[in-house]
């Protein structure tokens, strides 16, 4: 199953020059490193596709690829959708919703345009890179894991 996913998705990826082929190496030699990986590159230059091709050489292959455009959301939806929400956090928040991290759980997640994403969120971001700490929008921090 592995050799077919593979085989159906780097056909995506083509290309013979050196800096590409270089590029492609080090996502190889990345992609066991249990390990935040930033990936940054011009609009259109296929951080998605080597994101996939990181999420698809990883052990966690067979878990979700969650992707999300934070500059597609507003401000307070872009926390709730990322973080999650707690019920009656805000006004139709009728039930606990997972954010994007927590579908993410065993899989990759894909932020792309990350630097549009406000102060607050890319502080929380940093809180749960750096300590696995997840706050849900209305909750308090979950425990480290």
């Amino acid at each position: 199953m592995a050799k077919f996913i593979m085989a159906q998705y780097k056909d995506n990826l083509l290309g013979e020059a050196n800096s590409f082929l270089e590029v492609l190496e080090q996502v190889s030699r990345l992609a066991p490193l249990d390990k935040p990986v930033l990936v940054i590159g011009e609009r259109g230059t296929g951080k998605e596709l080597i994101a996939n091709r990181l999420h698809y050489l990883s052990s966690r292959w067979q878990g979700p690829f969650i992707s999300l455009n934070c500059a597609a959301l507003n401000d307070n939806l872009l926390d709730s959708e990322l973080f999650g929400h707690e019920a009656g956090a805000f006004t139709g928040a009728s039930k606990r919703h997972p954010g994007r991290f927590e579908r993410a759980d065993g899989g990759t997640l894909f932020l792309d345009e990350l630097a549009t994403a406000p102060m607050l969120v890319q502080e929380k971001l940093l809180r749960v890179i750096e300590y696995g700490e997840l706050e849900r929008v209305g909750g308090r921090p979950a425990a480290a894991g």
